[in-house]
């Protein structure tokens, strides 16, 4: 079905199109859920992820919203749908969905230019630039990089933040109606041209991971000095401290039912990501200060950090905002220093 033969459906203007939705993990399980329960009652879903256990949890959970049905492969997903949402890893798992020459999205032979891919991984800039121009040079369709952000909280409630990267005329005509399925209204933002909306997330990122830095170390000085860390962190939330973190994240358990101190930050796909990935968002952001010839202060820092936390037996097997019990355990000798 083309792009201007797409009917609006009956549920928050998404078309009455079927659906497909590739990587159903931490994040794209609920993103995945919050698409079926609000696309057109008639409309199918098409998941698919190599974990068939993630595959058949969704199916169990689904059930009672509408059609869903399971691909072996990305290759079936694209011959049976008209729009096709991944949430993928960086690295392998990309290229395996968007060029194995037998079982990707692109192996489907759609030359029609009728589909749309609209991707919500977090990956480099260049490399989601490549996966574009392959989509479209093969004349499968649009691509458009839309990358979340909002954790497991906002994937949940169907309030994630989307940073959308395409032209404003493919954004208002296609891409909104449907991200609205699992973002928050008012914070869906054209980014501008195809790569974007990644340059805005892997900002972003590098931001928010730089500020929980901060946070950590602001904490561990007031729980040091005897300062109450409930109050402390009210008063951080009350003045110009305050932010996404200091909000949600206290690295002091018993604080905030969302921290990840909650679960005594553990990793995996109950907990939160892991130092892998916090690495991986580092990397990302020095490559586009790279392309863009930006200077950057705490880039080294970050790298350094997350070497120094993946190394220490304190911080084995959680997720990287254990990187407090750096500051907090055996006087702060795992942070380095003064």
């Amino acid at each position: 079905m083309s792009s201007s033969t797409m009917q609006t459906g009956e549920s928050g203007g998404m078309p009455n199109v079927n659906y497909g939705f590739i990587g159903i993990g931490r994040m794209g399980f609920p993103m995945a859920l919050n698409v079926r329960a609000k696309m057109p009652s008639g409309s199918k879903l098409v998941v698919c992820d190599v974990d068939q256990s993630q595959v058949e949890r969704f199916l169990h959970q689904s059930k009672s919203l509408g059609p869903v049905e399971a691909a072996s492969c990305p290759k079936e997903v694209a011959e049976q749908c008209d729009v096709i949402i991944t949430s993928l890893p960086p690295g392998k798992a990309v290229s395996q969905v968007f060029s194995d020459p037998s079982t990707s999205i692109l192996a489907a032979g759609v030359r029609d230019r009728s589909k749309l891919v609209i991707d919500t991984s977090t990956m480099d800039v260049q490399s989601s630039l490549d996966v574009s121009k392959q989509v479209v040079a093969s004349g499968f369709g649009d691509f458009v990089d839309c990358p979340v952000s909002g954790g497991m909280i906002g994937a949940e409630g169907g309030k994630l933040s989307c940073m959308v990267g395409c032209s404003k005329e493919l954004f208002d005509d296609r891409v909104k109606p449907i991200v609205l399925a699992f973002s928050d209204p008012k914070a869906v933002y054209h980014c501008g041209g195809p790569g974007a909306g990644l340059a805005a997330k892997i900002v972003n990122n590098y931001v928010a991971m730089v500020s929980y830095v901060g946070l950590c170390e602001g904490i561990n000085i007031g729980v040091r000095y005897g300062l109450d860390p409930k109050l402390l962190t009210d008063v951080i939330n009350a003045g110009s401290g305050m932010c996404w973190n200091s909000l949600y994240m206290c690295p002091i358990k018993g604080i905030q039912p969302t921290s990840s101190a909650t679960k005594d930050f553990l990793s995996g796909p109950d907990g939160g990501p892991g130092f892998d990935l916090a690495t991986e968002a580092t990397d990302m952001t020095v490559e586009l200060m790279h392309q863009v010839n930006a200077k950057s202060v705490m880039a080294p820092v970050m790298r350094n950090i997350w070497k120094r936390a993946q190394a220490s037996p304190l911080c084995q097997g959680k997720e990287y905002r254990s990187l407090y019990l750096l500051f907090s355990e055996e006087d702060g000798r795992g942070i380095g220093g003064e």
